[in-house]
């Protein structure tokens, strides 16, 4: 896979289901998807993760595009050494981050629709985050305690 499929198909899906969800759900109305455990509730958050930091806009999106050029630079010099779990998460949090981030510079927030009723409000750039954090976590603490590439 080439290194930046996986980012960009992630920003597309994000970006698409985001106006989906604007275009079909108002503000302040909840659809089942699994009644009592899923539904889509479309909210804006100013925030960081979990909406905390509303005030912070230009720390957060100056932290968001320091993190993605870290990310793209470590990603683009050293991607053929990279095993693929490492890979995989990187091209996961590049991708959530940078969905989140045209959010917050095109509307100054991010739209967030995911609700499980026990957990705060989210996205799927949130999921891909999260998915690639524990992935890059695994890989490089739980699997591979030792360093090195792993292969």
């Amino acid at each position: 896979m080439q290194p930046f499929f996986l980012p960009t198909a992630i920003i597309i899906f994000d970006q698409v289901t985001k106006i989906l969800v604007e275009k079909a759900i108002p503000i302040g109305i909840s659809v089942p998807i699994i009644k009592g455990l899923i539904q889509i509730s479309r909210i804006y958050n100013p925030g960081s993760a979990l909406g905390i930091l509303t005030t912070a806009k230009i720390p957060i999106i100056t932290s968001v595009i320091i993190l993605i050029a870290w990310l793209i630079l470590i990603r683009k010099r050293a991607y053929e050494r990279l095993d693929k779990s490492l890979r995989l998460g990187v091209g996961l949090i590049i991708g959530g981050t940078a969905g989140n981030l045209i959010d917050r510079i095109r509307l100054g927030f991010v739209i967030d629709f995911i609700d499980l009723h026990i957990w705060p409000i989210f996205n799927l750039a949130d999921v891909a985050v999260c998915a690639g954090a524990v992935i890059l976590v695994y890989s490089l603490i739980i699997r591979n305690p030792e360093g090195g590439s792993g292969e």
